[in-house]
């Protein structure tokens, strides 16, 4: 047996298994977070134990000891022989970096509020943080070059990345919603990261350019509030355009990168569906094109998974968002996809002239003509359809002009679905249901008479015949059958915006418009008194 043979066999029985591996990583990350708590919970007791200077010297024992922890890792790394020291190593050199962070942090603080030009807090609070974050980037740079491990580069990485963005949130007017830098700064580091990593002379910085793309994405999906990341008025339009031509930049340098493996063609229409969904979604869609196209471009499956999943999430974060309205999510759909038809078709067309330029006209114009008779084939039954669904909207517009209100007394509600978003379930009290043993005997879907009292509280008076006139105190409404024994006049569910779930607490009865037809339509929650309720007007 050669020396070769015997070294690979050696190292292939040393091997250890995927799930053995897995666990040695996950002891290693367990061990160093517990030894982390251990030390912060010893500064805790040493603090709450000391003078009125507690809180500086606590400062100091969490700068001193996260120090020392981040170096006893840094020198384990060094001797690492498993990857239970190398998991261990990482995460003792992530605590250390966080405990004295925190500490220098606090410190920067109490030093630029002693000084008599900082009377803002918040000013204060932003220029600690921007010297907190310059000392964390030189140090976390010695780390990484240090240990030379993706896993810490990252993290460091995305922490020197939240610090800086912190920093530009804190440093901003408060009249700007302390966004404006920051997504601009977000944008320029999707830029950076994407070209790092696409660009072949970078391998060896891909954990740096990953954090730097996946950062941003993470600030702009928990920034505030999803519809302030896209409202122009309070960004301003200078900093909503620069921040989406940094993000087309970005997209346009990833495509650019395909060129050796993909025509023209189909690149330009990617491009043109790229760029339409960066100027017609939030950051968080266009940081989701972005990283996605930059894992495709660089040949780089973790990103562009990554990419796959972000865009994924944000499609159903963007569909149950509340704080857009159907009206407006389908107009943005709508016009991706025109640009996604515009794209396919203009790239046909240059294939059709590419190939037309290598003399093969007479195979192509069959198919371009195709093309546009397709097209305006797709616009007309667009007309169409969107013809239909206007005019049904109008005779139903039209059914409610005459429509009289009634108030329909409620039972238990449901405040709220996880998946929806936040709506009520109305459960209607049985006064205004026919007894179960007649439902059972109804048809699926009819008509009944519903007794209106002087307030307008209906309750049920009689099973309606298509013959039958109502009395001066009635009125008829359809009803649907939902299961043997119930039924419903209205919809069931009120949807309102998050956060004003306890405005509708008091809800007491549902208002309901009933067309002289027996159409019904939901339209607001009413309290005791009949009073229509108002979020904004809820003093919590």
């Amino acid at each position: 047996m050669t020396a070769a043979h015997t070294e690979q066999t050696e190292t292939t029985a040393n091997a250890s298994p995927w799930y053995a591996t897995v666990f040695l990583a996950i002891g290693g990350w367990i061990a160093g977070i517990f030894a982390a708590i251990a030390i912060f919970a010893l500064v805790i007791a040493i603090v709450a134990g000391g003078s009125d200077n507690a809180d500086v010297v606590g400062a100091f024992l969490g700068l001193a000891i996260g120090a020392g922890f981040a170096f006893m890792g840094a020198q384990i790394s060094r001797n690492r022989r498993n990857d239970f020291a190398r998991h261990f190593s990482i995460a003792a050199i992530t605590a250390g970096m966080t405990a004295a962070t925190g500490g220098f942090w606090y410190l920067a603080f109490k030093a630029v509020d002693a000084g008599p030009d900082f009377s803002d807090e918040r000013f204060t609070i932003g220029v600690a943080s921007l010297v907190v974050a310059v000392a964390f980037a030189v140090a976390g740079l010695f780390l990484i070059r240090t240990v030379k491990d993706g896993i810490l580069s990252f993290l460091i990485t995305l922490a020197a990345y939240g610090l800086f963005v912190e920093s530009a949130i804190f440093l901003e007017s408060p009249a700007e919603n302390g966004l404006s830098a920051s997504m601009i700064l977000s944008a320029l580091s999707v830029l950076a990261g994407s070209v790092l990593f696409i660009n072949r002379g970078a391998r060896s910085l891909r954990a740096e350019a990953a954090a730097l793309m996946i950062g941003p994405l993470i600030f702009y999906s928990f920034a505030d509030s999803f519809s302030r990341l896209i409202s122009v008025g309070e960004t301003g339009h200078v900093v909503f355009i620069a921040t989406k031509g940094v993000f087309a930049a970005a997209a346009l340098n990833a495509l650019r990168g395909l060129r050796a493996r993909y025509a023209a063609a189909p690149l330009i229409g990617a491009g043109v569906l790229a760029l339409a969904g960066i100027w017609f979604l939030p950051p968080t869609g266009a940081a989701s094109i972005v990283i996605l196209a930059a894992g495709f471009a660089a040949n780089h499956r973790g990103l562009a998974a990554v990419g796959v999943l972000a865009t994924t999430g944000f499609i159903g974060w963007y569909y149950y968002d509340l704080s857009a309205t159907l009206l407006e999510k389908s107009a943005i759909m709508a016009a991706m996809g025109a640009a996604t038809l515009a794209g396919a078709l203009l790239a046909r067309r240059i294939s059709a002239n590419d190939r037309e330029a290598r003399g093969a006209p007479s195979a192509l114009d069959a198919p371009v003509r195709r093309s546009v008779l397709t097209a305006a084939a797709f616009g007309v039954l667009l007309a169409l359809a969107l013809a239909n669904v206007n005019v049904s909207v109008w005779r139903l517009e039209a059914d409610f002009r005459q429509a009289r209100t009634i108030y329909l007394p409620l039972g238990p509600r449901d405040p709220r679905s996880l998946i929806q978003g936040d709506y009520m379930v109305l459960t209607f009290r049985q006064t205004i249901y026919p007894p179960a043993e007649e439902i059972e005997a109804l048809p699926k879907s009819g008509q009944v008479f519903l007794r209106l009292d002087e307030e307008n509280v209906a309750a049920f008076s009689r099973i309606a015949n298509p013959d039958d006139a109502p009395a001066p105190d009635e009125i008829r409404i359809d009803y649907i059958k939902t299961s043997a024994r119930r039924m419903r006049y209205c919809p069931e569910s009120f949807f309102f915006q998050e956060g004003e779930a306890s405005a509708y607490n008091a809800a007491q009865f549902a208002v309901v418009l009933v067309a002289a037809s027996g159409r019904a339509r939901l339209t607001d929650l009413a309290d005791q008194r009949q009073t229509i309720i108002e979020p904004s007007a809820d003093p919590s």
